[in-house]
């Protein structure tokens, strides 16, 4: 006989924090329980976690969007959550509160279910600062850890320092760092310092994935490969808002291209060899697109034009124009969500040396004259 299907079983319960780890095994007595009641010749109820996810949302805002996404992965990542609700400058009890739940989802379509545990805790003000210390004794042991910084930058906020003993990788989201130049020296700094140990990656250069398979693609032929060597201008174009997406891609290019800033004014950036690379804000025709990257225009000497850009409808565009000889072809561009973007990390461990080299050449272009105006 076979398991009756369950579509989604959610067991929730108020606690204090102390007792999570009890309370989430007691929510896992429950739920096999009342499958085994519901269907006696079932399979036993499995506990199978991946790794340890936790996730720090400055507010309420960034805690329901995190709450969404955790939600949406369970059927991809079954693991355990711990969400951190926290604001030190808040106003409010300054006490610690904490919740479990344990969601579950299946059996359907032939796979066993698959469940995932959930810890909250939320705390304000002064009480804040006691959040790491009820999160380490709830790190699985023997899975990864992971800590996803669900806006603004980490590296000054105690937090962090108090978790990251802990923490195997640290996941940020640059495109929301209030202040990007010295928010992303933080980050480069960080990646340098031979004391921390955590690997970081970044959701905004997940977001950069396709600008930048889509410009080498076009160097894959043995006719435009030469043209690498020969680029003499770079213009990148985003949306007014944050620069970081921009700059990062730009870092990126430079890196691979073996360029060495000299000189920077608040548009460009001057490298060893003559090249210069020129960022074009633009207008966004919606708002929700600010900061967005919208396109590359690659010039060689020759006046050979490579481009790569945004159209409206979620689409791009591929154009190369070389003597007479001109190309063009346009493919959907599907924007990945948060919750692809963090499965995506959350399935590997070691860090990325083409990120970190674009982090060092934005460090550089800082330091070689004053900031980009976005």
């Amino acid at each position: 006989m076979s398991a009756a299907p369950v579509a989604e079983t959610r067991r929730s319960r108020p606690v204090a924090a102390p007792s999570a780890e009890r309370e989430l095994q007691s929510l896992w007595r429950e739920e096999s329980e009342a499958r085994k009641q519901a269907a006696p010749a079932s399979k036993p109820l499995g506990r199978s976690l991946l790794h340890t996810l936790v996730v720090y949302a400055p507010d309420a805002q960034a805690a329901e969007m995190a709450g969404q996404v955790l939600s949406a992965l369970t059927r991809r990542q079954p693991s355990r959550s711990i969400l951190l609700s926290g604001d030190a400058a808040a106003a409010g009890p300054e006490d610690l509160s904490a919740s479990v739940t344990l969601h579950c989802v299946g059996p359907e379509d032939g796979h066993d279910a698959i469940c995932c545990e959930q810890v909250v805790l939320a705390a304000h003000g002064a009480a804040a600062r006691r959040l790491p210390g009820a999160v380490l004794p709830l790190l699985l042991t023997d899975v990864p850890s992971f800590l996803w910084w669900t806006r603004g930058s980490p590296f000054r906020n105690p937090i962090l320092r108090d978790l990251g003993p802990g923490i195997d990788r640290l996941i940020v989201d640059s495109f929301s760092f209030a202040a990007p130049e010295p928010d992303l020296a933080d980050l480069a700094g960080a990646l340098a310092d031979p004391t921390f140990h955590t690997v970081v990656s970044d959701l905004s250069w997940a977001r950069l994935a396709v600008w930048r398979y889509h410009t080498a693609q076009m160097f894959d032929a043995a006719s435009t490969r030469p043209y690498l060597n020969r680029i003499t201008r770079v213009r990148l174009s985003y949306f007014a808002g944050t620069p970081t997406l921009a700059w990062l891609f730009g870092g990126w290019l430079a890196a691979r291209l073996g360029w060495q800033t000299v000189e920077q004014d608040p548009r460009s950036v001057r490298c060893a060899g003559g090249q210069v690379i020129e960022y074009e804000a633009m207008p966004p025709a919606d708002p929700a697109q600010a900061g967005y990257f919208a396109g590359v225009r690659l010039t060689a000497d020759d006046g050979a034009e490579f481009e790569v850009t945004r159209l409206p409808g979620g689409f791009t565009a591929t154009r190369m124009k070389i003597g007479d000889f001109k190309a063009e072809r346009v493919v959907p561009m599907r924007d990945e969500t948060i919750t692809e973007y963090l499965g995506h990390e959350l399935g590997r461990l070691s860090g990325t040396p083409t990120y970190e080299a674009a982090l060092r050449q934005i460090v550089e272009a800082a330091r070689a004259g004053k900031s980009f105006v976005g």
